[in-house]
């Protein structure tokens, strides 16, 4: 990245001062490379360590995506960073922002909200969800009707943003592979 003056990148490659959410990152991960080495972890061990169970915590993949952006996004700042990996890393982002139809075009920043909020949405229903399993069935109202219907949307949104994490962890992996031979 040293050698690609700022003002000759396309948009998507240039780094956004981002206000990440409360609770993303500890306090003492104030500069841009311990953001990166922490994204980077939450990434690996979400979508490579722990890809087989993405679809039973969905809330946490859906929040983890939030870190895949944030890693993209630090990676511009860290000026060792080779262009060909952050190439690859924008393949992933753009395909996980299409499971929740965010723009490829979007900031940074708002495709971070997006998710994190997303996440956190699904995480509160994840555990309600959890709670009413150990309760018995009861009749189904209309309006609890409606909320199946819009749980429904979600996953299918969700099982999209699935396969599109897998798809950038595949690509983040070959990339790897490629990089130690």
């Amino acid at each position: 990245m040293a050698d690609w003056p700022e003002s000759e990148r396309p948009a998507a490659f240039i780094h956004e001062e981002v206000n990440y959410p409360e609770g993303m990152f500890h306090i003492k991960q104030n500069t841009s490379k311990k953001k990166q080495g922490e994204a980077g972890k939450k990434v690996y061990q979400r979508f490579v360590k722990g890809k087989s169970k993405l679809n039973k915590y969905q809330h946490l993949m859906i929040r983890d995506m939030a870190y895949f952006e944030a890693l993209f996004n630090e990676m511009l700042n860290d000026k060792k960073a080779k262009v060909e990996t952050l190439e690859g890393l924008k393949k992933g982002r753009e395909a996980m922002r299409m499971s929740l139809n965010i723009s490829p075009k979007a900031k940074t920043s708002e495709a971070v909200l997006k998710f994190w909020a997303t996440g956190k949405m699904l995480k509160a229903a994840y555990q309600k969800n959890k709670k009413k399993k150990k309760k018995k069935a009861k009749k189904l109202t209309p309006e609890i009707a409606e909320r199946a219907v819009v749980l429904a949307n979600l996953k299918k949104q969700i099982a999209t943003a699935k396969v599109n994490a897998q798809r950038a962890a595949t690509i983040k992996a070959q990339e790897k592979i490629e990089e130690g031979n």
